[in-house]
């Protein structure tokens, strides 16, 4: 029996999906995989599922213990044709005295190393990438790229000097805040709005960024410390894992007014596969990211848009639930007619191009 027009058609989908996907380098700009490596996992294999208690990390109140399998390693990389991952050290918001911050500097410090030390275990399928250089050159010897960012500015404490440190480590975006205000800024959830927008320590630490070629990530700030830091930045900005406020109303999504901010300075907004994010009531599908991305595309060019899941952050949705899934996004680009170098954009080129322009600052 022959096959159906449906599936002959789908079929046909999968084949040039995956033709481009070895052709173009491919992007996920933000995932929280290091919070679970006091489990003992190992990014280079397929980890079994295990029972963790959301309370170990950082829940605030009591939660029944879950299973959980892990959305981001390399088996799962290779299968979802997904060239490199930011992997973040997540500092969640926290006391900003003295000793706290002493504290979280070491945390800061002691996450990238793990992550270094995951990748350098696993070295014959993967490398740690502090470029798009080395994308490339990793994806040309068969090896997934590690790239390091740090999640919330609190992490470097209130010594610049820690920008410096983690960038020497490979750090290549610090996103300005999490939940909670911290001492660069106001945040866009769980804020006292304590310094209408940058602190004057924020606008010093954006500067430090863009003179260490370390990108400025805006991805949790709120609206007027978004301004301000696209305003003051000689770089281009980025928002590592948002999404588009026209579409789903939460203050960690992006307005149109800020979406054009960040595109006219050459920045980027990276889709992120949360479902809270994608749809108020979170029944988010595929659709729902591309028609995030359409919505970037329309309102202000194909150059300013690109992915970022949080997967094993929160992020995951019915059909893209982990990094082996993530091709349904690029059937999904087809289906709606984007073209190849389209594509390409989308999943890594328009994020490169911000990591160059702003490595080229230093």
């Amino acid at each position: 029996m022959a096959d159906s027009p449906i599936l002959a058609e789908e079929a046909e989908l999968y084949r040039i999906a995956k033709a481009i996907h070895s052709e173009i380098y491919s992007i996920d700009s933000h995932c929280d995989t290091p919070m679970y490596f006091r489990y003992g996992i190992d990014i280079g294999k397929t980890n079994p599922a295990w029972i963790l208690n959301p309370k170990d990390l950082g829940a605030e109140t009591e939660n029944e213990p879950v299973r959980y399998n892990l959305k981001v390693d390399i088996p799962q990389m290779q299968a979802g044709w997904l060239d490199a991952v930011f992997m973040v050290a997540y500092l969640k918001q926290g006391a900003r005295d003295d000793s706290s911050l002493r504290q979280t500097v070491e945390k800061t410090g002691s996450i990238i190393r793990e992550i270094i030390a995951q990748v350098e275990k696993n070295r014959t399928v993967a490398g740690i990438a502090r470029s798009s250089g080395d994308l490339k050159q990793l994806k040309a010897e068969g090896r997934k790229a590690i790239f390091i960012g740090i999640e919330n500015g609190y992490g470097i404490g209130k010594d610049i000097r820690n920008i410096r440190k983690f960038a020497g480590l490979g750090v290549r975006y610090i996103t300005l805040s999490h939940n909670g205000d911290n001492d660069l800024c106001d945040a866009a959830v769980d804020s006292f709005s304590e310094h209408n927008g940058l602190s004057a320590f924020g606008e010093k630490v954006v500067r430090e960024m863009n003179r260490l070629g370390v990108m400025v990530d805006i991805s949790h700030t709120s609206e007027k410390t978004s301004f301000d830091a696209v305003a003051l930045s000689t770089c281009p900005v980025i928002a590592s894992h948002s999404s588009v406020k026209a579409l789903c109303n939460h203050p960690r999504n992006i307005s149109d007014q800020l979406m054009q901010a960040i595109a006219a300075k050459g920045g980027v907004i990276q889709i992120c596969i949360y479902p809270q994010f994608l749809r108020e009531d979170g029944n988010a599908t595929v659709t729902d990211v591309v028609n995030h991305i359409d919505y970037v595309t329309q309102t202000v060019g194909i150059d300013h848009v690109g992915i970022g899941s949080d997967f094993d952050g929160g992020g995951g949705i019915q059909g893209v639930n982990a990094a082996n899934e993530l091709p349904q996004i690029t059937l999904e680009l087809l289906r709606r007619n984007y073209s190849k170098d389209a594509i390409a954009k989308i999943w890594g080129g328009n994020l490169m191009r911000v990591m160059d322009a702003v490595q080229k600052q230093q």
